[in-house]
């Protein structure tokens, strides 16, 4: 049995222009300084973000009673601000200057490093940890999840708009990251120790400034002593984030007790990344048990299947396979974001995505 906790990354929007927001630092310091539902606000990368880390959970309504609450607070107190707080993955459009990064001294470092980087970082992801007895078996748990990563990539896709218009992908947010050293699905590791003194290695680069930096989409945390899952985009709803993370949830221990019997080089998943961030659900997804694309939804189905015993209760099995089921018939986030631009524009997007932020069903 494995804990689980959240991350998601939210955009500030400007709520006249709908382009990022420009808080101030006294408005930023407010806001990420919001602690609700047992979940703390905490900067990102950019002034027009805001990150919120969930508390440890166990199940799933505990899960969604605290990101609801705490989304629901931050949108309420962005809103006198003039801004929009939404779960969108990649801003649709933006300004022609650069970014202006958050007034927190690490993420300043970081922009002063990778200054056209930084430029135009406006995308948002969700991070799911898990807890496992010790970093040995969340070792194992990683291996066992690398070739599922493309799959989650396209269920969680969430950032088909970039620059007021098509971006021509699904997940947006999946390529956009790819400009970040040592990024995409991690190697296969034969254990801890090999895991430490590989990152060890690749710490010794100056670009390194500690294994945080490393933006691998799946990547044991040291800091909280867990596997942290990074290939989902951000979501609408709370309801899409939880579901997606106690999926994941039972997936590492499915994994673990059903280890996979090809280890995937780096270049097949690499390009069954790329694939499902460009085709999302709509597309052909690698499946890693027969070692083949096949079409996405049926994948989702079949995992679903596949990981159907391995839940920690029947209340999250069944919260997870009705949220999953949900994601397939309506659209997962980046079919929800098309549909609203080509109906309303941008104007239509941001009302859809205000009111999904503080959705609770």
């Amino acid at each position: 049995m494995s804990t689980f906790g959240i991350e998601e990354e939210f955009l500030l929007m400007d709520r006249e222009d709908h382009l990022p927001a420009r808080p101030t630092q006294e408005q930023a310091q407010q806001l990420t300084t919001l602690e609700v539902g047992g979940a703390s606000a905490t900067p990102e990368w950019l002034a027009c973000q805001v990150e919120e880390t969930s508390p440890i959970f166990h199940d799933s309504a505990t899960a969604m009673d605290s990101l609801v609450a705490f989304r629901t607070a931050l949108h309420d107190a962005a809103a006198p601000m003039g801004m929009d707080v939404v779960g969108l993955a990649a801003a649709p459009d933006i300004r022609p200057e650069p970014a202006a990064p958050s007034w927190n001294e690490r993420y300043t470092r970081h922009a002063v490093q990778t200054p056209a980087i930084a430029a135009d970082q406006y995308i948002s992801g969700l991070h799911v940890h898990l807890g496992f007895p010790d970093l040995e078996v969340a070792v194992q748990a990683l291996n066992g999840l690398r070739g599922w990563l493309p799959a989650l990539v396209a269920l969680g896709a969430n950032s088909p708009l970039w620059r007021g218009s098509e971006a021509g992908f699904e997940s947006w947010r999946s390529i956009h990251y790819r400009r970040w050293m040592a990024n995409g699905v991690p190697p296969h590791f034969k254990d801890l120790e090999d895991h430490e003194v590989r990152v060890a290695m690749l710490s010794a680069f100056d670009v390194i400034e500690n294994p945080s930096s490393l933006s691998w989409l799946a990547r044991l945390s040291h800091r909280h002593g867990t596997l942290e899952i990074r290939a989902c985009d951000v979501q609408l709803e709370a309801r899409d984030s939880v579901s997606i993370a106690v999926l994941i949830r039972a997936l590492a221990n499915y994994t673990l007790e059903n280890p996979p019997e090809v280890q995937f080089t780096q270049e097949y998943l690499d390009i069954a990344l790329w694939q499902a961030a460009r085709w999302g659900l709509g597309g052909r997804v690698l499946d890693p048990e027969t070692a083949g694309p096949v079409p996405a939804d049926g994948l989702i189905e079949t995992l679903l299947q596949r990981v159907r015993g391995h839940y920690t209760s029947e209340a999250d099995r069944e919260f997870a396979e009705a949220g999953i089921r949900r994601i397939l018939k309506n659209g997962n986030g980046a079919v929800r974001q098309r549909r609203a631009f080509s109906q309303h524009g941008l104007p239509g997007l941001m009302a859809m995505a205000s009111e999904a932020m503080t959705a609770c069903s």
